[in-house]
Order: C-alpha cells, then sequence, then structure tokens
C-alpha cells in the first residue's frame, strides 16, 4: 500500500497519536498548517515545501494555457491530484521525523 499508516508513543505517558489515510489528504491539502496542528515537525520546512508546491502547481496551470482545451483539463486533472499526493506524503514524513527526533516510538500501525 502507498500510504502508511503510523503510530506514535510516547515512551513515558503511553499517549498514542495515529496518522493513516485521511491524514495524507488533510497533509496534503493543508501542508504546513497540517504540520504546525500536530505540532511536531519543522514548520518552518514545511512552510518552504509548501510554497514549493504551490508555485510549481500554479507554473503548470499557467503553462497549459498554450495546450488546447481538453488537454489543458487533462494536465490539471492528473496533476493536482498529484501535487496533493507528494505533498501529503511529505508532510507526513516531516512529521514522523520530529516525532522521531522527540523521542517518541514510531511503529507501523
Amino acid at each position: 500500500m502507498a500510504l502508511k499508516e503510523y503510530r506514535f508513543e510516547h515512551p513515558k505517558t503511553e499517549r498514542s497519536i495515529t496518522l493513516r489515510g485521511w491524514s495524507y489528504l488533510w497533509a496534503g491539502l493543508l501542508g504546513f498548517v497540517y504540520v504546525w496542528r500536530i505540532g511536531y515537525g519543522s514548520v518552518l520546512q514545511a512552510l518552504a515545501i509548501n510554497i514549493a508546491f504551490a508555485i510549481g502547481v500554479i507554473a503548470i496551470v499557467l503553462g497549459t494555457s498554450v495546450l488546447p482545451a481538453v488537454q489543458q483539463l487533462l494536465v490539471i486533472l492528473v496533476v493536482i491530484p498529484l501535487a496533493i499526493f507528494i505533498q501529503g506524503t511529505t508532510m507526513i514524513s516531516l512529521i514522523r521525523e520530529g516525532f522521531r527526533k522527540r523521542g517518541w516510538l514510531v511503529r507501523m500501525a
């Protein structure tokens, strides 16, 4: 499966947080806001990645203006979900590393 499910456990308090399929979608849509909301991960790095993805998607969408309408629509329908997917997995990996650096146990759920 492309979307791995993670469970983070605090070694002393035994508090646990699970990130699964919907987490990837929200991370892809909200980007650095999702990383900030979870509370673990580099928010500034997430913001930089978020800006880079936004610039890339905008450039591709604007670049499709030279294509015929049907091809333009197809490119947009492929690029936007792909960007959300890639950004989501990137944000989840930032969160995972943030938990790991703070001493939480990272498990594949």
